[in-house]
């Protein structure tokens, strides 16, 4: 039994004379009389009294005219969501590196996931040059990103969160009795960073003249398997405020001096068709940045 056949049907019932239901189908009498037949067979039933001027519904007919008004109101109601994309399915790809601005966006998620619990996620750890070039290719729908980078080629949003750069290291260092870490006194120590951090101009002009003393030990994107080397007692972690908890771990954070801080962008496809999952996604996003620093946030003009 298709909807089709019901559409049909009750045609009929409103019009209570095939031909005239026929005609307001657009359809040949016969054709219509003919699968009205075969809906009787298939369904077992005498579903009209077919009089000269009139048709008549059976009890049967009846029961099957309000089941169909009732299926054909779903379809309907059904089609409208689809249409206005109030029903969202699928993944979501996000690429980001670790930065506290990441809040915003499991925020959103979460709001996301309490209307449409049958959306999925995927989180992709990733730097900056890899993540820019997966939301090109595709295989990311949208990428978060930090520090300051030329993004012309990509629509783009500007979280309101500024990510400060700290000192992490064990409190048994003499580094501890200070109240800021400047680059004359990381000199003596290995250092560990994210593996973007010692390439930007900004971390080339904080270094200064220290820069060629520098001990380099470690680059990595995963900034609490980072301060498990920090925890040992001997290097010194570069990473940003508040994203390590630092309780219990014999870990403390001091201020760089002079300060170094990143932006957090949001960056998606700028000529790219978004899914209704990417759409709302989006909207959502926006909504939140606005309620949480709206004269902070900057939106790329390329923004679909």
């Amino acid at each position: 039994m298709e909807l089709r056949t019901l559409h049909y049907f009750l045609a009929i019932c409103q019009a209570k004379n095939i031909t005239k239901a026929a005609a307001s189908l657009h359809l040949a009498q016969p054709s219509l009389s003919r699968q009205m037949k075969e809906l009787e067979q298939e369904l077992g039933v005498t579903l009209f009294h077919r009089g000269h001027r009139e048709i008549v519904l059976t009890e049967a007919g009846y029961l099957l005219q309000a089941r169909a008004q009732e299926m054909i109101a779903l379809e309907e109601k059904t089609l409208s969501a689809l249409q206005q994309s109030q029903v969202l399915a699928g993944t979501l790809n996000i690429g980001a590196g670790q930065s506290p601005a990441m809040e915003i966006i499991m925020q959103v998620i979460d709001q996301i996931a309490q209307v449409h619990p049958q959306v999925c996620f995927n989180l992709i750890d990733g730097n900056a040059d890899q993540i820019e070039a997966q939301v090109n290719n595709g295989s990311l729908d949208f990428g978060v990103i930090m520090g300051e980078r030329p993004l012309s080629n990509f629509a783009s949003l500007t979280l309101p969160v500024q990510n400060e750069f700290v000192a992490v290291f064990s409190d048994q260092l003499p580094l501890a009795e200070k109240t800021v870490v400047t680059p004359a006194d990381l000199i003596a120590y290995p250092i560990i960073t994210s593996n973007q951090t010692l390439v930007s101009d900004k971390f080339r002009a904080w270094w200064g003249p220290a820069l060629p003393h520098l001990h380099q030990l470690m680059g990595a994107n995963l900034a609490y398997n980072a301060s498990l080397l920090a925890k040992q007692g001997h290097a010194v972690q570069l990473t940003y405020r508040h994203l390590l908890n630092l309780a219990d771990q014999h870990l403390i954070a001091r201020p760089l001096s002079p300060t170094v801080t990143d932006t957090s962008t949001v960056i998606w496809q700028a000529n790219g068709r978004l899914t209704n999952l990417g759409r709302h996604f989006l909207q959502y996003l926006q909504t939140v940045v606005a309620a949480q620093g709206p004269d902070q946030a900057r939106v790329n003009a390329k923004e679909n």
